[in-house]
C-alpha cells in the first residue's frame, strides 16, 4: 500500500512507515464515516463527505468526497453498496479541546502540553458534531506516522451534558415515555420524562442518543 506516497518519504523513514500502513480493516462504502482514511488506488484519502449518487446498472451508488492525506488534493469516487474499502487503523492520541477560531480547532496534548491545530472539517461526523464540543473535552486525534502526521479527530464515545428544558411527550418505548430535552449547548435529544431540567445526562456521541443519568 501507498507505494507512490512512500516513494516521496525519505528512505530513512521508509521502514518505520510501512508497518503502520499495513494496518487496516475492510468496510462497505455505507459504513465509512467522515474523517476516516481509506486506501484508494494505493493513496491515503480522507473521507470528507458521503452522498447517495443515484443508481448504476440497477444498483445504488455511493459518492465519497475525498481529500488526499498528503497533498490535500480533493477528489470524488463512486462505489456500489457491495464494494469493499480498506480503512486505515491510525495512531490514536488523546488531546484536550481548548477553543475554535473560525475553521480551526485548538487542541492541547496533556502529556507534552504542546498545542495542535486541526481543521474543523477533519472532525469525524462533520460539522453536525461541532455543537457537542465543550471546553476541556477530551478528544482523540488520529495520525498516520511519521508522515503526514495528524489527519482527523473525533469526539469521545459519550459525554455528560446538563438538560436545560423539556418539550411535550412524544413517544413510548416499553412503558417509558420519552420527551425532547434541550441541552445547554442548544442541541436536542430524546430522554425519559422522569429527567428534569438541571439534571445531567450521558449522551452517546456516535448515535446522538440518551444513555442514562450521569
Amino acid at each position: 500500500m501507498f507505494r507512490s506516497v512512500l516513494a516521496r518519504v525519505a528512505s530513512s523513514r521508509l521502514t518505520a512507515v510501512q508497518p503502520l500502513c499495513r494496518r487496516w480493516y475492510q468496510a462497505g462504502p455505507n459504513s465509512v464515516r467522515m474523517g476516516n482514511v481509506i486506501d484508494i488506488k494505493g493513496e491515503p484519502q480522507i473521507v470528507v463527505s458521503r452522498d447517495h449518487g443515484g443508481t448504476a446498472r440497477g444498483q445504488a451508488v455511493i459518492k465519497l468526497n475525498l481529500k488526499h492525506a498528503v497533498t490535500g488534493i480533493k477528489s470524488t469516487e463512486r462505489f456500489r453498496n457491495n464494494d469493499t474499502l480498506e480503512v486505515l487503523l491510525l495512531v490514536q492520541n488523546q488531546y484536550q479541546y481548548l477553543y475554535s477560531d473560525g475553521d480551526t480547532a485548538h487542541l492541547l496534548n496533556m502529556q507534552t502540553y504542546e498545542e495542535l491545530t486541526m481543521d474543523i472539517n477533519t472532525l469525524e461526523g462533520g460539522k453536525d458534531k461541532l455543537p457537542y464540543l465543550e471546553d476541556n473535552m477530551e478528544v482523540t486525534v488520529q495520525s498516520l506516522e511519521p508522515e503526514p502526521g495528524p489527519l482527523s479527530w473525533r469526539l469521545p464515545a459519550r459525554h455528560t451534558y446538563k438538560v436545560k428544558s423539556l418539550v411535550d411527550r412524544i413517544a413510548k418505548d416499553r412503558g417509558t415515555t420519552y420527551v425532547t430535552g434541550t441541552l445547554e449547548n442548544g442541541m436536542q435529544v430524546q430522554i425519559p420524562n422522569f429527567i428534569k431540567p438541571g439534571e445531567n445526562v450521558v449522551v452517546d456521541l456516535t448515535r446522538l442518543t440518551y444513555i442514562g443519568r450521569a
